[in-house]
C-alpha cells in the first residue's frame, strides 16, 4: 500500500505500526533514536511556539568604532554571539621591552582616549578594522577563532605595542564578563579604569580542535577572564596589545566574547522546566512511561522523571564497570584503588571534578594493562571528538534500557537503574559509530564491526566485522522478516546477519541515517540525491526491491563558482507523499515522492554556529502534531505546515547562555539531536540541559 491510497489518519497509524512493531522477545513496543526511528508524532499537541531569551545587560548591545555624538542612542552593530567586531587600531609602537612596555604609555593620557577614525597618534593614524562575518558555507569546518590580529593588519614587529579601540552602547546598566585569548601581552580599560592586565601570553584554547583534544585528554584549560562593570549608553573599551621579544612567539592576536554572569536573567515562554546535566550529549531524548532517559559524556546514562525533570538516577558505564570478576581478580588490590573514585564520580556534579576523577581511574587502569585499557584513535575521530563524543541515543523494549558507548562499552538496565548486564565490545581503534537498535530478538550495535547481542545476556548472537555505521541503526520488517539497515545501504536479517540485500548505486557520501517506513527505504547521498528502494514483496534469501533516484533541486556553489557540498546529517522526514530535508546550512527542501520534483526550497532563517567541532544543522526534521519542526545548533527552531507550499507558523528560540571558559561564542549549543514529543510536551537536549517545552502543571 502507498502513501497516495490513505488519508492522514490512516497513514499515521499505518506508520506507528510499522515502526513500533510487536514482538514478543522484546515487549510491545521499541523506542530509540527519533522516538520510534521516523520522527513522526502525528497524535502530539504541545505548544507551537516557546521561548527563552536574555534579558541581561548584552541584550540589545552594540558596538561602533565611530565617535558617538554627545546624548546619542544606540547605534552601530549588533554584539552577536558576544563578539565585538568593529574596532580602530593604532601602531605599531617601538618598545625596549613588550613587558615593561605595556605598563608604559605610548600614548600621552593612554587611559582616556576616545579617539575617531583618521585621528593622529605618534605620527600614526586611527584606522578603522572590522572582524568580517563570513557566510555559513565560507566558515565550515574552520579550526580558527574570530581574531582580532593586528600584527597581520599593521605587520607584525617583536617588542611593540598596539591600542585597539570601540564603543560599546548597553541598554542597561550591569556587569558583563570577557573572556579572553592572547597572543602576548593584553591591558585593558573601561571608561578609563584598568580591568585587565597581563603582559604574558594566555592561550588556553588556541583553535577549535582545542576543545576536541581537551576532551579526549579529560582536561580543561581556562582563558582569563574578567568582569566589564558597564554603565547605562555609552561606554569607552580600549585595549593594548603587546607582541613578544624577538625569537619567541610571532603572535600579536587576541580573541574575544563577552557573556551576561550567572544568575542571568531570561524572559521565559512555555518552559515547562529544564534540567541541568553532567555534559554534552548528541543522543536525543528516549520517553519511555513516565521516565526519560538521556547520556552525558563520555560514559553516563541519566534517568529523569517526566513530569519533573528530577534526576532518578544516574549510572557510570566505564572500562571498570565492564570488566568481569575473572578479569578483577587478575588485578589484586586494583578494585580498592578505583571504586573510592568511581564512588565520589557518582555523586560529583562538578565539570573538572569529574575529569579528575576520570582521569586518575584511567592512569590505574592503564598501569594495570596498559595494550588493554590506552585507547588508540582514528585520527580523524579524534580530530573532531569535541562534537561528535562517545554517547549514543539508548534504545528500550518497555521494560528495559540498552545503553552504547563509542569506546566499545554496552550495558542494560531495568527502568529503576538495576544494571542487568555491561561488557566490552573490541575493536581495533575507537572512531566514529551509531546509536543502537533492537530488532527481531537481537541489539544491534557497531564498534569494529556490526555486533548482534542477545538482550537478555549481551552475549554475542553474531558478529559481522566489516560493517561500519556512523548514523542510527535503523530496523526493518518486511513482511514476517525482522532486519536493520546500515546507513551505506546494506540489509542485514536480525536472526542470523544474512544479508539481505546491498545496494548497488550506494554513495560514499551518505552521512545521515536513511529512514524505513511502509516497506520503502529512503536514502540520502546529500540533500540533492534522494533514493527510495521499495522492498515490498521481497523474500527469501535475496531481496531485489525497486529503486528509484530523485534530483531535489538546489545549488550546488558559492557565489564565485566554487563547488559546495550540500550535504546533510540529518535523516529525511516523510509524510502524506512529501519528503522533507535539510542541509547543515539551514536550507530546507520539500520534494513530491509521486512525481519527483522539488517543491520549494526555503532558508529556514538560522543563525547557526559551525565550526571544526559544530555542525551548524544536524538535528533530523521532525513531525510534531500538526506541524514540522527543524532546529540548528544555537537553540533555534522553525515550525511550519506540511504541505506543497512553505508556510511558516513559529520561530522559537533557547538562547541559554553559558559562562564559558574559551572565547567561543557562549550560546548554548542545542539539539544536534532532533527533538522527541509526548503528548502535550517536547523534550530537547542540549549541551547543558535537558529542556521540556510544554505548559507547566
Amino acid at each position: 500500500m502507498r502513501y497516495s491510497n490513505l488519508t492522514a489518519g490512516g497513514l499515521a497509524l499505518l506508520l506507528l505500526a510499522a515502526v513500533c512493531q510487536a514482538d514478543d522477545t522484546l515487549g510491545s513496543k521499541t523506542f530509540g533514536w527519533r522516538g520510534n526511528w521516523t520522527g513522526l508524532y502525528p497524535d502530539a499537541n504541545p505548544p507551537v511556539e516557546w521561548g527563552r531569551t536574555p534579558s541581561g545587560v548584552l541584550a540589545g548591545m552594540t558596538c561602533q568604532a565611530a565617535k558617538p555624538a554627545d546624548g546619542a542612542g544606540r547605534s552601530g552593530q549588533p554584539v552577536e554571539k558576544g563578539l565585538i567586531r568593529d574596532w580602530l587600531l593604532v601602531g605599531p609602537f617601538k618598545v625596549a621591552n613588550s613587558a615593561k612596555g605595556l605598563a608604559q604609555e605610548q600614548i600621552p593620557g593612554e587611559a582616556q582616549l576616545a579617539p575617531a577614525a583618521g585621528d593622529k597618534a605618534g605620527g600614526l593614524t586611527w584606522q578603522r578594522v572590522e572582524i568580517k562575518k563570513k557566510p555559513n558555507y565560507e566558515v565550515w569546518g574552520t579550526t580558527a577563532l574570530d581574531w582580532l590580529d593586528p600584527g597581520e593588519i599593521l605587520g607584525f614587529k617583536p617588542n611593540t605595542t598596539v591600542y585597539a579601540f570601540t564603543n560599546l552602547h548597553a541598554e542597561r546598566a550591569g556587569k558583563a564578563v570577557m573572556v579572553v585569548d592572547h597572543g602576548h601581552g593584553l591591558k585593558v580599560w573601561l571608561n578609563g579604569a584598568v580591568v585587565y592586565e597581563n603582559p604574558d601570553r594566555a592561550e588556553a584554547l588556541g583553535n577549535y580542535v582545542g576543545i576536541s583534544r581537551q576532551k579526549r585528554e579529560l582536561t580543561h584549560s581556562k582563558s582569563p577572564k574578567f568582569e566589564l562593570p558597564l554603565q547605562q549608553g555609552w561606554n569607552r573599551l580600549l585595549l593594548k596589545l603587546s607582541s613578544a621579544p624577538p625569537n619567541t612567539w610571532r603572535e600579536m592576536r587576541l580573541a574575544a566574547r563577552l557573556y551576561d554572569p550567572d544568575p542571568a536573567a531570561y524572559q521565559e515562554k512555555n518552559i515547562a522546566w529544564m534540567t541541568r546535566l553532567p555534559e554534552r550529549t548528541n543522543a536525543c531524548p528516549l520517553v519511555v512511561g513516565q521516565r526519560i532517559f538521556t547520556p552525558a559524556e563520555p560514559d553516563e546514562l541519566l534517568c529523569l522523571d517526566k513530569a519533573t525533570g528530577k534526576i532518578l538516577w544516574r549510572r557510570l558505564n566505564t572500562f571498570y564497570d565492564a570488566m568481569s570478576e575473572a578479569e578483577r581478580a587478575a588485578h589484586p588490590g586494583l578494585q580498592e584503588q578505583i571504586e573510592p573514585f568511581l564512588a565520589d564520580l557518582q555523586q560529583t556534579t562538578k565539570y573538572e571534578k569529574g575529569l579528575e576523577l576520570r582521569r586518575k581511574i584511567n592512569e590505574l587502569l592503564i598501569a594495570a594493562d596498559k595494550k588493554k585499557y590506552k585507547l588508540k584513535w582514528d585520527d580523524h575521530f579524534a580530530a573532531h571528538f569535541g562534537i561528535i563524543g562517545f554517547t549514543t541515543t539508548p534504545v528500550s523494549d518497555g521494560r528495559h534500557v540498552y545503553a552504547f558507548f563509542g569506546y566499545g562499552v554496552v550495558a542494560c538496565y531495568d527502568l529503576d537503574g538495576k544494571r542487568q548486564w555491561i561488557r566490552r565490545l573490541a575493536a581495533k581503534e575507537v572512531g566514529y559509530t551509531c546509536s543502537p537498535a533492537l530488532a527481531g530478538g537481537r541489539l544491534f550495535c557497531v564498534f569494529g564491526g556490526l555486533h548482534a547481542l542477545d538482550p537478555a545476556t549481551g552475549r554475542d548472537s553474531w558478529t559481522d566485522p566489516e560493517a561500519g555505521c556512523t548514523a542510527s541503526i535503523i530496523p526493518m520488517r518486511v513482511g514476517s522478516i525482522d532486519a536493520i539497515t546500515l546507513q551505506g545501504g546494506a540489509a542485514y536479517r536480525s536472526s542470523d546477519g544474512k544479508v539481505l540485500w546491498t545496494n548497488p548505486d550506494k554513495v560514499a557520501g551518505a552521512w545521515g541515517a536513511p529512514l524505513f517506513i511502509d516497506n520503502v527505504l529512503y536514502w540520502v547521498g546529500g540533500v540533492s540525491d534522494l533514493r527510495t528502494i521499495d522492498f515490498t514483496g521481497c523474500q527469501g534469501d535475496a531481496w531485489k526491491p525497486k529503486q528509484r533516484r530523485y534530483e531535489v533541486q538546489t545549488v550546488h556553489h558559492r557565489p564565485n563558482g566554487e563547488w559546495l557540498d550540500r550535504s546533510s546529517p540529518a535523516s529525511p522526514l516523510v509524510w502524506q507523499g512529501l519528503c522533507y530535508l535539510i542541509d547543515e546550512y539551514g536550507t530546507l527542501y520539500c520534494a513530491d515522492l509521486a512525481t519527483g520534483k522539488t517543491l520549494y526550497r526555503q532558508e529556514a532563517g538560522f543563525d547557526e554556529l559551525h565550526s571544526y567541532n559544530h555542525i551548524g544543522v544536524a538535528a533530523s526534521p521532525t513531525l510534531i502534531g500538526r506541524h514540522i519542526a527543524v532546529m540548528d545548533n544555537q537553540g533555534s527552531c522553525l515550525v511550519f505546515e506540511p504541505g506543497p507550499l512553505f508556510k511558516q507558523v513559529a520561530m522559537n528560540r533557547i538562547q541559554t547562555m553559558l559562562p564559558r571558559d574559551w572565547p567561543i561564542p557562549p550560546q548554548e549549543t542545542i539539539a544536534n539531536g532532533p527533538p522527541v514529543a509526548d503528548g502535550d510536551r517536547i523534550y530537547i537536549r542540549g549541551e547543558q540541559y535537558l529542556y521540556c517545552i510544554g505548559a507547566k502543571k
